[in-house]
């Protein structure tokens, strides 16, 4: 085999473990961006439960908030009954 033989078979060795490579590295970035759809899917998901979490949370503050104005208001009248006329 002559030297320019071997310099091709190199050459020929080195490309195609190039190729290998570059397939594998577009293998690993189509697995990664279906791994960011699915995240970002799950963010998304995460987001609509927490927002429902929040309005929860909201609704129970207003009804706190309401149940202790009228236990305030019962209050009074309780107290206003046991004062001397």
């Amino acid at each position: 085999m002559t030297v320019a033989e071997k310099a091709l078979d190199q050459l020929e060795t080195r490309v195609t473990q190039a190729v290998q490579l570059l397939s594998g590295l577009q293998m690993e970035v189509r697995t990664l961006e279906e791994e960011v759809q699915t995240l970002k899917r799950s963010l998304e998901e995460v987001k609509q439960d927490n927002n429902l979490k929040n309005q929860v949370i909201k609704q129970f503050r207003n009804d706190r908030l309401r149940i202790r104005s009228r236990v305030e208001q019962a209050l009074r009248k309780v107290i206003a009954l046991e004062e001397p006329s």
